[in-house]
């Protein structure tokens, strides 16, 4: 599993455990957005539909970033593009602390969302270009932005309880200052796309059957997670059949249910870590394309029986299930293509871009089916989103590999 690591020479691996780092730093800046959002709510007096907007606003910097991210490295450079675009969370969140006006918090949470995006952008291309494409690498990289999701909610908890929301805040910018001094001093081999290069600015992939299904399982990926992560506890806390199996009334049941709905949020991370380390080293064994398969069934499985379930365990059972199967699917798919990825620098921000377009418009999906189906029927929504994983997954496994010209005459050179 760890072999990729010692074929590389000390710079490159240098360069590899920076990515790793900064996506720690962006799984605890993906959090801490939700847990400081109450507090933001709490001190400047928003509403609910404001705050929404907040969320909506890191998305769309998100998806922005999956362009401009590919496109400032042909002018700055590699390491000062991310240099640049990775600083912008840190003047967000220093923002958030300062003024309560809703304009100004909303350009907070869009630098947030420029800054996450470019530096998945950026790592995943990276750790892809330094492993060859390898999917225990990848895996690797998305294990650590687990830990920091996991890590982030604890520590700012607890700095909040001592000392106040501001200090938890400040755990991630501290974070995120160790990452930017990471990136400053790392060599990279080739920090300046070559302008004249036409596959640095070529958009040909688009055009790429092998690529449009990866991209497709992204979109219909990243619906499913965002959805699910934003509306899994609420949907808990309304789950009349589940809401019986607990036995107790009243103000007991508030606190029984808000608890085990908040265990079963930590519980999918802590699951989904475990999931990404197993499928790094399965994936030196298994090829990634059966494996995105299994694990696509596997989700609408244990998403299924999270709708239906009534009990604890069995809910319990789900939520743990789903998130082992939802795990490695995301890097997987990063890293099977790598074969454009690595050919075109605009391919991974396209990624990025296309899945995050769903991951901004399904969440809201399920909130508006919620409102006039109830949550089980706005959850629902979400099982047709897995469903078109599973059948996007049969194709990357059926349809074969359409090669891109450019990636074959690099090989044939």
């Amino acid at each position: 599993m760890f072999s990729f690591i010692r074929q590389m020479d000390q710079k490159r691996r240098t360069v590899l455990f920076t990515c790793f780092f900064a996506f720690f730093c962006n799984g605890s800046l993906s959090m801490t957005l939700g847990s400081v959002l109450p507090d933001l709510k709490a001190v400047y007096g928003l509403n609910d539909s404001v705050s929404g907007l907040f969320l909506s606003a890191h998305s769309a910097g998100n998806l922005i970033a999956g362009f401009l991210s590919g496109v400032i490295p042909l002018y700055l450079g590699e390491k000062r593009s991310i240099m640049m675009l990775s600083v912008l969370a840190f003047i967000g969140f220093i923002m958030m602390t300062l003024w309560g006006n809703p304009v100004w918090l909303l350009m907070a949470f869009l630098l947030t969302g420029l800054s996450r995006g470019s530096v998945t952008n950026f790592t995943n291309r990276m750790v892809n270009v330094l492993s060859g494409g390898n999917p225990a690498a990848s895996n690797m990289l998305h294990a650590s932005f687990a830990i920091g999701a996991i890590i982030t909610p604890m520590a700012f908890l607890l700095l909040r309880t001592w000392i106040g929301w501001q200090a938890g805040v400040c755990f991630v910018i501290v974070c995120g200052l160790i990452s930017l001094n990471n990136l400053r001093r790392m060599k990279l081999d080739k920090d300046r796309p070559d302008p004249g290069d036409k596959s640095n600015r070529s958009l040909s992939f688009l055009r790429n059957p092998s690529f449009l299904i990866l991209a497709m399982m992204m979109f219909c990926y990243l619906c499913s997670e965002y959805a699910l992560n934003g509306w899994l506890v609420t949907y808990i806390q309304n789950k009349e059949s589940l809401l019986n199996s607990f036995g107790v009334q009243g103000k007991a049941l508030s606190q029984a249910v808000a608890a085990y709905s908040q265990s079963m949020a930590t519980l999918l991370w802590t699951v989904m870590l475990a999931g990404r380390l197993l499928c790094a080293a399965l994936s030196v064994k298994v090829s990634q394309k059966l494996l995105m398969l299994v694990s696509s069934f596997g989700a609408a499985i244990f998403f299924t029986l999270m709708l239906l379930g009534g009990s604890i365990t069995a809910v319990t059972l789900a939520v743990a299930g789903l998130g082992l199967c939802m795990a490695g699917i995301c890097p997987m798919i990063y890293s099977d293509a790598a074969l454009f990825t690595n050919t075109y620098p605009l391919a991974t921000g396209a990624l990025l871009a296309i899945g995050s377009s769903g991951a901004i418009a399904m969440p809201t999906v399920v909130g508006v089916m919620a409102e006039k189906f109830g949550f089980t029927g706005g959850m629902s929504a979400i099982m047709v989103t897995i469903v078109l994983l599973t059948v996007f997954s049969v194709l990357n496994v059926a349809v074969k590999t359409h090669v891109p010209a450019e990636a074959a005459q690099a090989v044939q050179q």
